[in-house]
This record gives structure tokens, C-alpha cells and sequence, in this order.
């Protein structure tokens, strides 16, 4: 490929990717006090973005109609979520997040089909990084929109979680990112610290937590899968065990834990809304309320959350209840088959591949998985949720050696397993 198209390729993917990070942005635009999403000025902005990824796609389109026909849950749930405006109470609203949900799904299909695991890592890196230096810089000369009312650092985003999990995703990518010299090796140490330090200071304790965790497992695998050789069923049974003991720890020590955390008990009220999720499901359990149709007075139960909460509630803040609550058991059935399929796609690749970025899908996989116990990135408009449908096909085998051969990558044969 001409080498200037590529690097307007790289150049569009990039600023789509610096967009829907949702960072500057909610400075910049004058949202006055409502949602960045309820702004017009940010949707030209969306408009604008997707029109940019869908051009850098076109040209590829049978290479995108591939992918697409090789990951069948993930239409599946893009048709179910359309649909389900037929029985949501507010259609109108469903088929606007819709169109925003197939906008960020299509740029997670381009960074797949379009950049190699490599080039993904690379342009991440340098994205996340620009965001930590803007959010460093706005904490320090423009506290007044750096820093909340609280004292917790927002940087450049508009509330301290968006920091906390930006930082977060920053560190678990500088993680993965080779670095082959010298010089590199001292930037990624350097951004490493920054974004632990903006992490810290936003004080977002679940990015932190689930960054150790998925960290942690990651590198058990690496150890006894890779290195040593243990089956992997053993090791997931060791895991199991491991975390089946765990978790009986953190139950019974449940106040010292979270008091050590700097939480409340009840997980800064998740777990009253887990509670209230839980009664409402069953009303509707196997389509939901339909996609967005639940929460902000789009479903009657809502108010009643709402009430109960002392305020408004987004949404349920653990992506599995929320998508039982809004596409009901036939949504989680499709979600669980397709993150189901990108685990075991990563786990091959990992095994069978000489690439420097071989681990990444399944880090991010790792990450992706645990994040969405205590907070909701399924299906939502949210730069992870395009680095999972990108992961979960940029590690298809067959894709993965298209890229590899480009790369000029040692490969084993990528056959997909049965």
C-alpha cells in the first residue's frame, strides 16, 4: 500500500480513537451540566468520526463482510439490540443509541481489519500517553477543570472514573507494548509511572483493582502454560480454587477490605443496585427492556431505582446484569458466546505465535472480563468496547496470519482449532 495513504489511514484511525476516548472533548464542548452525548456539537463530532472510519473501510468492505461473517454472535447481538426497540417502552431513544453502539463496533472492526496487534499497541500507546500529559498539564494550570469539587483528579476527562479508567487501560497496554531500545524502554517507564500517579490521585479503585488482578492471571498463565507447560485445564482449575478462596476471604473480611480500599461496605452503593437489578429481571428475563430502555426514566422500574438511590442511576454498574436487564438471558447467552469465542481465539494465538503482541488480546481480554464485574463497557458507547470487538477478531487465527504475513512475522500454522 502507497506508504502516504497509510499513514492517512493510521492518521484517521488515531483521531477516532482520540475522540471517542471522550477526553477534551467534554471541556471543550459547553455541555452545561447534561451529558457529553446530549450535546449537538458532540454528535457532528461522532458523525464526522464514523464517516472517517467508515471511508478508511470502504475500500476493504470483503475483507470487513469476512470478519463479520466469521463472528456471528456479535451480529447477532447488534440485530437484537435494533430490535429491541419493537418492545422498549421509548423505541426512539433505542434506535439512537443503536446507531451510536454500530458506529463504535464498525471502528473496532476497522483497527482489526485495518492495523495489525502491533500497530494497534503502538498507536494506543502514543494516544494514552498524549491523554496523560493533557491530563497532567490540565490538573496542574487548569485545576478548576482538572480536579473536582472532592479534591479527585478528572484530568482532561469530565468525572474522575473516566480518568481512573483510561489511566487504567494506559497502564495494562505500556504492559504489553515491546520495547526494543533503550530509549523506548525509558518512556515506557515513564508513562508507566504517569499513569499510575493520574490513576492513584482519581482515586477510581476499580481500574486499579482490576488492572492487578488481570495482571496477575496473566502472568500465571505465562508461567505455567507457556513457560512450564501445565495443561490448561489444570491451571484453571488451579485458578478456580485459588479464587473460589479468595473470595471467600474478601466476603467474610468484606468491611476491612473495602475500608482498607477507602470504600463503603456496600461498594459506593453498587451493591443496592445490584440488589434492585436483580428484582427487576425477572419481569422481563428473557428479551430485557430492550437496549438502553431501562434506566433515566425509560422504563417505570427505573424511577423506582432512581427513588430507592436517592438519585439518578446510569446503569447497573456490572456489564452481565446489564445486559440481562436491557436483552435479557438471550443477550448475556450471545455475550458470554462471543467473548467465549475471543478467549479462546486469544489463548490459541498466544500458544502458537513467535509475536512480540501475541499476549495482547488476551490481556485486554483478561481486563475486559473482570472490569465488567463492577462497571458496564458491553455494548456501550466506550473506546474498550472497541478494543474488544477488535481483539475478539483481530485474533481470529486466519486474520491474525494475514497480518503476520504482511509484518513479515515467524508464525507457526495459524490453523483455527475446531
Amino acid at each position: 500500500m502507497n506508504p502516504r495513504k497509510r499513514r492517512l489511514e493510521l492518521m484517521v484511525l488515531g483521531g477516532a480513537a482520540f475522540v471517542l476516548s471522550g477526553a477534551v472533548l467534554s471541556l471543550v464542548l459547553d455541555t452545561e451540566g447534561t451529558a457529553l452525548e446530549g450535546n449537538p456539537a458532540w454528535r457532528l463530532v461522532l458523525a464526522v468520526t464514523y464517516l472517517g472510519v467508515a471511508l478508511v473501510l470502504l475500500p476493504w468492505y470483503r475483507d470487513a463482510l469476512f470478519v463479520v461473517r466469521r463472528n456471528w454472535s456479535l451480529v447477532a447481538l447488534l440485530l437484537l439490540a435494533l430490535l429491541s426497540s419493537l418492545w422498549s417502552e421509548m423505541p426512539d431513544l433505542v434506535l439512537r443509541k443503536c446507531i451510536a453502539l454500530f458506529g463504535m463496533t464498525l471502528f473496532g472492526v476497522a483497527l482489526a481489519v485495518r492495523v495489525s496487534l502491533q500497530e494497534q499497541l503502538r498507536v494506543l500507546s502514543w494516544l494514552f500517553r498524549i491523554l496523560a500529559v493533557l491530563s497532567l498539564a490540565c490538573v496542574l494550570l487548569l485545576p478548576g477543570y482538572g480536579i473536582s469539587k472532592e479534591g479527585d483528579w478528572m484530568g482532561v476527562f469530565d468525572y474522575k472514573n473516566a480518568l481512573g479508567s483510561a489511566m487504567g487501560l494506559s497502564l495494562l497496554i505500556e504492559s504489553q507494548l515491546p520495547a526494543h531500545t533503550g530509549l523506548s524502554r525509558v518512556l515506557k517507564a515513564l508513562f508507566m509511572l504517569l499513569s499510575a500517579v493520574l490513576l492513584l490521585n482519581s482515586d477510581s479503585v476499580t481500574p486499579a483493582v482490576v488492572l492487578i488482578v488481570a495482571l496477575v492471571l496473566l502472568n500465571i498463565y505465562k508461567f505455567a502454560a507457556l513457560r512450564l507447560h501445565v495443561p490448561l485445564y489444570v491451571l484453571v482449575v488451579i485458578v478456580v480454587i485459588l479464587g473460589s478462596v479468595g473470595l471467600s476471604f474478601l466476603v467474610s473480611n468484606s468491611d476491612r477490605v473495602t475500608a482498607l480500599l477507602g470504600r463503603s461496605s456496600n461498594l459506593t452503593g453498587r451493591t443496592e443496585i445490584w440488589s434492585l437489578v436483580l428484582s427487576f429481571i425477572p419481569q422481563r428475563p428473557i428479551l430485557g427492556y430492550g437496549y438502553s430502555g431501562f434506566w433515566l426514566g425509560a422504563s417505570p422500574e427505573s424511577l423506582v431505582v432512581n427513588r430507592v438511590m436517592r438519585g439518578p442511576v446510569m446503569y447497573s454498574h456490572n456489564g452481565y446484569l446489564e445486559m440481562l436487564l436491557t436483552l435479557g438471558a438471550i443477550g448475556l447467552l450471545l455475550t458470554l458466546v462471543l467473548i467465549g469465542s475471543g478467549v479462546k481465539r486469544a489463548l490459541y494465538i498466544s500458544r502458537h505465535s513467535f509475536s512480540s503482541c501475541a499476549l495482547w488480546p488476551l490481556a485486554f481480554l483478561l481486563y475486559f472480563i473482570i472490569h465488567n464485574a463492577g462497571e458496564c463497557t458491553i455494548m456501550v458507547q466506550d473506546i474498550e468496547w472497541a478494543l474488544c470487538v477488535s481483539c475478539i477478531i483481530g485474533a481470529d487465527p486466519l486474520l491474525f496470519a494475514c497480518k503476520a504475513q504482511e509484518e513479515e512475522m515467524p508464525l507457526i500454522s495459524m490453523v483455527e482449532p475446531a
